[in-house]
């Protein structure tokens, strides 16, 4: 094209701008936007807007956001797609109160906030641990300046306030979801049963499950297993099987939180041998085990079989499953290794885990020193005895 005397326009340059970013050729895209200027193409307000979502995809959000105050100085008219990529950036980097400052700013540049805007601010508020009250007053601004809240909206506060422990409310935007006619979200229902278990109001979390399931004809493979987690933890074993069987005869394939789950209840109820039987089967149906399907059997093998079977779980971690171990795996270990009194072993271990790039926490010391102050009252009351 630019051989035979043509130059690409805005359009193209902007188009050719977002694949240099989707394939991570950052520098290469921001060259094309010297090149662009050079050629005395000026860049437009999708051409920005690319720009700032691929240097904030990239990390380089101080960047982004330079280029988006040279925009402004240079008198290119943001829209609202281009501010919602902004506050966008800036939240996802914890920087809120650049982000509502941006916000409060819209209307100097002609730009009214959308649901996307809003949807966006009240997640960075979440994630910033902001105040629930300040979250409910911009909930309620949405509301009052005309923007009807979406889906996401109320799945994004329903998970919020549930982290938050804030049920009722949680609950409560459950109940303006129905009235305002806004399909079921299993997200949103996978935080309140969440919730609800946590707080050991089974019954409710229950009749939430089984509304779901007639809402929606069936429930997600996420919400079963969130069901599944906590009937296991509680000691319903039996309930956990007989909702994974269900799961299966529903045609809802179970995902590997729902086998970790159920794996994580009979490791929970000393039945070891029956979690590594899921674990073979898990495989055979065409579901791949993640890490933690592994430190689950790990834990099962350091609790009930002692040091060696845990010790030989973990090499074959690392050599036939090719899966590199985490500092759960290490301390599952570290903590079996040292209550055997196998100090020597365990100090190895510890250096492996060190040069693995890992770093010892609570966990790693306190198995050390539980296992060593364990040792000396053993000795302690040998001592006596002899005496």
């Amino acid at each position: 094209m630019k051989e035979n005397g043509l130059y690409p326009s805005a359009k193209i340059y902007t188009t050719l701008l977002g694949v240099f970013f989707k394939i991570d050729k950052v520098d290469k895209a921001l060259g094309l936007v010297q090149e662009m200027k050079e050629k005395g193409c000026a860049p437009t307000v999708y051409t920005y807007t690319e720009m700032i979502r691929g240097l904030g995809s990239a990390g380089r959000v101080e960047e982004a956001y330079s280029i988006f105050m040279n925009m402004i100085n240079e008198g290119c008219k943001p829209d609202v797609v281009l501010m919602n990529n902004v506050i966008n950036i800036l939240g996802r980097r914890g920087r809120l109160a650049d982000a509502v400052k941006l916000f409060e700013n819209m209307e100097s540049f002609d730009c009214t906030p959308n649901v996307v805007t809003y949807n966006t601010i009240i997640k960075s508020m979440f994630e910033s641990k902001s105040p629930v009250s300040e979250i409910v007053l911009l909930y309620e601004k949405m509301k009052n300046s005309g923007v009807n809240p979406s889906f996401f909206t109320y799945s994004i506060l329903i998970d919020g306030f549930c982290k938050k422990n804030s049920l009722e409310k949680a609950l409560l935007m459950l109940e303006k979801m129905d009235e305002k006619g806004v399909p079921p979200c299993p997200a949103a229902y996978c935080s309140l049963i969440n919730s609800l278990c946590r707080a050991k109001r089974y019954d409710a979390a229950h009749e939430l499950f089984q509304e779901l399931k007639e809402n929606c004809g069936s429930s997600s493979a996420r919400v079963y297993a969130v069901k599944i987690k906590h009937l296991g933890k509680c000691g319903r074993l039996t309930k956990a099987v007989d909702l994974f069987d269900e799961m299966k005869r529903l045609g809802c394939p179970p995902d590997v939180y729902a086998y970790n789950a159920l794996m994580s209840g009979m490791v929970r109820a000393g039945l070891t041998d029956e979690a590594r039987s899921m674990l073979r089967s898990m495989e055979e149906n065409g579901c791949a085990p993640d890490l933690n399907s592994y430190n689950i059997i790990l834990n099962g093998l350091a609790r009930a079989g002692g040091p060696h079977p845990a010790m030989e779980m973990f090499e074959k971690m690392k050599r036939d499953w090719k899966m590199k171990p985490d500092a759960v795996s290490y301390n599952t270990v570290l903590g079996c290794l040292s209550r055997a009194g196998m100090f020597e072993e365990a100090a190895k271990l510890m250096k492996e885990m060190r040069s693995s790039g890992l770093e010892y926490d609570r966990i790693t010391y306190s198995s050390i020193l539980e296992a060593v102050g364990k040792v000396d009252e053993d000795c302690k009351v040998a001592s006596s005895s002899s005496s």
